[in-house]
């Protein structure tokens, strides 16, 4: 694997993977909910959705067209920090599913007519997603965690930050942030010296911007946020402090998180799952950033279940905290831990996914046998130490119960 800088700040990262004959090449770029202004809540993930409407040679459907008369897969997603569109085709079909997808990039023409109606789109989208308890108590739960933080605010934006977009608005954010040295290029499969050579030529005419402004790093808070909906279930999560994407125990934290919750032999869900058959939907994460980072639970449970869940999760964490977990646990943890990482990369797209999210988020790339290294070197003790400061911490708690009526 190596990468190269551009002049403009451009990096492009390749990745060759033997015995393959897909490619998939990947665009990030440093813009995404935290990038944005109080009055733009949202316009980060409009500006994905329009760049699939039309171009100054293609129009919508010819794009899908397109890219479905290849076979491949083409996509994009919006995150809090960053906004990715990729494409996954056939070897021998790489460059010009790459000139289709620079295409998309340098000259959407954001017509208006397409705007208003994917506006539309993205309204249902929020409707969903309100619809959806599990969904919700999730955004609900960023509210309780970062109060008036930009990172509060869903990545859709809201019905009312979605409606007052116009289209000269898109356009001066896509010159103010879709700039050089916010663009990272990943490529990983069977990769050619055309396709390099395209994905070069393509991108040195971007301009370079302006230095990003650093963000400020947020607050976390520990409110209890509840909701009231039409559902049969009570959803809840809990949130903890964590550690930051740079932090070195990095693979700590994804141990102790598959020994908590995020496995079907973790603590809560044999606990609560298979011992006791009170949920059916359980499991915890953590979401990191370059400053911060965070750890969640989630359960889904009956109304009247919901305290003597609580109950359980309480002493679950309780003696995680006080007792921590067994050496067993930990070697089997990092046995856990090696399999799934190498195997989840695996594919083309993953390989894409991680190099170019690495970079344009943290400035480096880590080797993976490096990361295996790292986990072989794991040790108890250091495990159980994160595990006591993460749980240290009052957790903020977002919950979507019935309706009261």
């Amino acid at each position: 694997m190596e990468w190269i800088t551009l002049k403009n700040g451009v990096r492009i990262v390749v990745e060759p993977m033997a015995d393959v004959r897909s490619t998939s090449t990947g665009v990030f770029i440093k813009a995404g909910t935290r990038t944005e202004e109080d009055n733009e809540i949202g316009i980060s993930h409009l500006i994905e959705h329009m760049l699939f409407k039309g171009t100054t040679t293609k129009t919508a459907k010819e794009i899908a067209s397109f890219f479905d008369e290849l076979g491949g897969s083409v996509n994009a997603f919006t995150s809090k920090d960053h906004t990715c569109y990729y494409v996954k085709t056939l070897d021998e079909h790489a460059v010009i599913a790459f000139d289709a997808l620079a295409d998309m990039l340098f000259h959407s023409v954001f017509d208006e007519t397409e705007l208003e109606k994917e506006k539309r789109v993205v309204l249902e989208e929020i409707k969903m997603y309100e619809d959806t308890p599990e969904d919700l108590v999730h955004e609900l739960l960023a509210y309780a965690v970062y109060r008036d933080d930009i990172l509060a605010k869903p990545i859709l934006g809201t019905e009312a930050s979605v409606l007052s977009f116009s289209r000269n608005q898109l356009l001066r954010y896509v010159e103010s942030m879709y700039t050089g040295n916010r663009v990272v290029v990943s490529i990983a499969g069977h990769v050619t010296d055309e396709l390099v050579e395209a994905v070069t030529s393509r991108f040195a005419e971007l301009p370079s911007g302006e230095s990003p402004k650093e963000s400020t790093i947020p607050v976390l808070y520990s409110d209890v946020l509840k909701k009231h909906k039409e559902t049969e279930q009570a959803h809840l999560c809990w949130n903890f402090e964590a550690i930051s994407a740079t932090n070195d125990r990095l693979p700590h934290l994804a141990l102790a998180n598959n020994a908590i919750g995020a496995t079907m032999s973790s603590r809560l869900f044999q606990s609560i799952r298979e011992e006791q058959g009170l949920a059916y939907s359980i499991y915890s994460y953590y979401t990191t950033f370059v400053d911060h980072g965070t750890f969640t639970i989630y359960i889904g449970t009956s109304p009247e279940t919901l305290t003597q869940v609580e109950t359980i999760m309480e002493r679950e964490l309780e003696a995680l905290k006080a007792q921590g977990l067994t050496e067993e646990e930990v070697a089997k943890g990092k046995r856990q831990l090696k399999g799934s990482l190498v195997l989840g990369n695996e594919s083309t797209s993953a390989r894409m996914n991680r190099n170019g999210r690495n970079l344009v988020l943290l400035d480096e790339v880590e080797d993976l046998d490096e990361v295996l290294n790292k986990i072989d070197r794991i040790e108890t003790d250091e495990v159980n130490a994160l595990i006591r400061e993460l749980l240290g911490h009052v957790p903020a708690k977002s919950y979507v119960l019935p309706s009261e009526d």
